[in-house]
């Protein structure tokens, strides 16, 4: 099963993901919230699109919002726009991203990352369905739809107090669970064809592209990076062997290589999971050095947000660097 949304490749062959296309397909028939959790890179930003594009809300705007990405000083007046006059250097009024997905689907992503003091205001818009705008008494309807992501683990934030219970709750009406790569194997080879394609512009088995040591090493690496990591890599490798004739084990780098000798195993997860958790502490203190422990800067080089680097460093036991 292969579906395009916006360009972008959705294969769902395996158990797992068939069984997510079905929640998919319920929650596309509801306004009800949507919580999709998974790690980085597995695609839950397509998954949300794919809910957008199912339901009736359809053809209306798909408003991407990265919590992580917005400085939390400016979330409020981005979230729901401000009034002249609301702060020093407001000289007009402007709409805010509420009233940019008025219609259609806001979709959340790093919900984790969100400030707590708008946490209880988007609690506030889903339950009563109005908001405010920063400096502006005037309640205002929100004709939208809430997609919330995270790959934070949000039981734990809530048993910190990092994150609302009450907000999660009503998060976690339509909660499906975005499965990493590793374990949809299924899946491996038909995005691997998907995405050779996209280069060559053609159908082409990338058997024919890529010497067998060159395939053994992509179906028995762990992908830490899921899809997004893939389709980097494969791109890569596609590039390579247009130029070159064929992609060679020489061509993918040496940290990839000795996967060439992996054989699965009945408690792979397991190893997978250790492997990966060692890769992360290893890009991590890598970055943290690189960056004279800058943790702005080194979360910025990894793709993840402070609150997300300062979660892993504790989760690892990493220090700054001397």
């Amino acid at each position: 099963m292969a579906k395009e949304i916006n360009s972008k490749p959705f294969i769902a062959n395996s158990p797992s993901m068939k069984q997510l296309i079905a929640m998919v397909d319920i929650s596309a028939s509801t306004t009800e919230p949507v919580l999709i959790t998974g790690e980085t890179g597995t695609g839950k930003e397509l998954v949300a699109r794919l809910i957008h594009e199912k339901s009736d809300r359809a053809g209306k705007p798909f408003v991407p919002v990265n919590c992580a990405a917005i400085p939390e000083t400016l979330f409020e007046r981005e979230f729901f726009g401000h009034a002249r006059g609301a702060f020093t250097g407001a000289d007009g009024e402007r709409p805010g991203l509420c009233e940019a997905a008025d219609g259609g689907t806001m979709f959340l992503d790093e919900i984790a990352d969100m400030p707590a003091y708008l946490q209880v205001k988007l609690l506030r818009m889903l339950q009563e369905g109005t908001f405010h705008r920063l400096g502006d008494p005037t309640e205002r309807r929100a004709d939208l739809r809430i997609i919330a992501a995270t790959n934070a683990p949000l039981p734990e934030l809530i048993a910190t107090g990092a994150f609302r219970h009450d907000l999660y709750y009503r998060l976690q009406t339509l909660e499906m669970n975005l499965p990493p790569l590793r374990e949809r194997p299924e899946d491996l080879e038909p995005m691997i064809r998907l995405f050779v394609s996209k280069i060559v512009d053609d159908e082409v088995d990338p058997r024919e592209l890529f010497d067998q040591d060159v395939m053994i090493v992509l179906e028995h690496y762990p992908w830490p990076g899921n899809v997004r990591e893939l389709e980097a890599m494969t791109r890569r490798l596609a590039l390579l062997a247009r130029h070159s004739g064929r992609a060679t084990l020489e061509m993918l780098p040496e940290s990839m290589r000795k996967w060439r000798n992996m054989k699965p195993s009945a408690t792979g997860s397991l190893h997978l999971g250790a492997y990966i958790e060692k890769v992360e502490r290893e890009r991590i203190s890598q970055a943290l050095l690189i960056k004279g422990g800058n943790r702005s800067e080194a979360a910025r080089a990894l793709g993840i947000s402070r609150n997300q680097l300062y979660r892993k460093m504790g989760k690892f036991g990493i220090r700054l660097p001397v």
